[in-house]
């Protein structure tokens, strides 16, 4: 049975951190050929991911993208005004 070498595939999933995008593209070619691009933050997974296309493919140029875009959520800044005076106090009345 012959099994097609060419294919994409997108994956996105969202986290409290951000949102992990993996983009994956094969195509025929006679030798297992992968290329990956990883954002910094990511690198150290970089041999975990060739590993993992070693045990799932034989052969096929792929190319394998991960983009992380960090959440724009911003959590509302919580003062503690009881501490905030104790610490103006506090420096108020220490010698300069």
């Amino acid at each position: 049975m012959v099994h097609s070498m060419t294919a994409f595939a997108r994956s996105e999933q969202a986290g409290t951190h951000g949102t992990l995008s993996w983009e994956i593209r094969s195509v025929n070619h006679r030798y297992l050929e992968p290329h990956l691009r990883l954002p910094e933050a990511f690198r150290d997974l970089e041999g975990a991911v060739r590993d993992a296309l070693r045990k799932g493919l034989s052969r096929g140029k792929v190319e394998c993208t991960l983009r992380f875009a960090e959440a724009n959520e911003r959590t509302t800044l919580q003062v503690d005004h009881d501490r905030a005076s104790q610490l103006i106090a506090a420096a108020r009345a220490s010698p300069h």
